[in-house]
């Protein structure tokens, strides 16, 4: 069961949805113009409503959507709001598009999403049209599709990460260690059918992005 999350962060293609089996889309704040754009209707708004158009706020509540209204003074991201309201209904596959953009605060603020949902058990991801951003823990095998023009980087959250083997890449790694902070892990490519990350310890971010 998976719950689409769409923010109003930079604009993505419709492309970037098709292959993903969606159960449940909710739309935060000026999200709601996205999924007109691509002909998804919302199972649920919510947000300060600051960023989308009045006119198709207006046309999507006329459905009786549920929507949620928040204060623009709060604590919490519109984005962290759907994340929680998604958690609650109890998916724990969730996707967050237009998470991104020009607001590197809000798209930082995203990425740590990740991070601490991750720790609940919910697995989360965050695509755009340049990229797809996922996490991984403890003991992982993570298979990769070579993609043309695309390249894969690493951050480590943890202190470190270990017993990190890349197989299938340009630059193949045996059971490393990998500090926080290092940029050992950025931009790799696949060279393979697939590429695999083997990881025994430790939390990481990895990036799947296109040049």
């Amino acid at each position: 069961m998976t719950a689409l999350i769409i923010g109003n962060g930079s604009d993505i293609e419709k492309s970037c949805i098709e292959n993903i089996k969606i159960d449940y889309v909710i739309c935060a704040d000026g999200g709601l113009e996205k999924a007109e754009r691509f002909g998804l209707v919302p199972d649920l708004i919510l947000g300060d409503f600051d960023s989308v158009d009045p006119g198709t706020l207006a046309r999507y509540k006329s459905l009786n959507i549920e929507t949620v209204t928040f204060s623009a003074e709060k604590d919490y991201t519109d984005m962290e709001l759907a994340v929680e309201y998604a958690v609650k209904k109890g998916y724990k596959n969730i996707v967050l598009a237009g998470a991104s953009g020009t607001r590197l605060d809000h798209t930082v603020a995203n990425i740590q999403l990740l991070e601490k949902y991750h720790i609940m058990g919910i697995d989360m991801e965050v695509i755009d049209n340049n990229n797809h951003i996922s996490i991984i823990s403890g003991k992982t095998v993570l298979k990769i599709k070579r993609r043309k023009n695309y390249f894969v980087s690493m951050a480590p959250v943890t202190e470190t990460i270990e017993g990190l083997t890349l197989e299938g890449f340009k630059y193949p790694l045996d059971n490393v260690k990998v500090k926080r902070g290092s940029t050992l892990l950025v931009s790799n490519e696949i060279t393979q059918d697939e590429g695999s990350i083997i990881l025994e310890k430790g939390t990481a971010l990895v990036f799947v992005s296109k040049d």
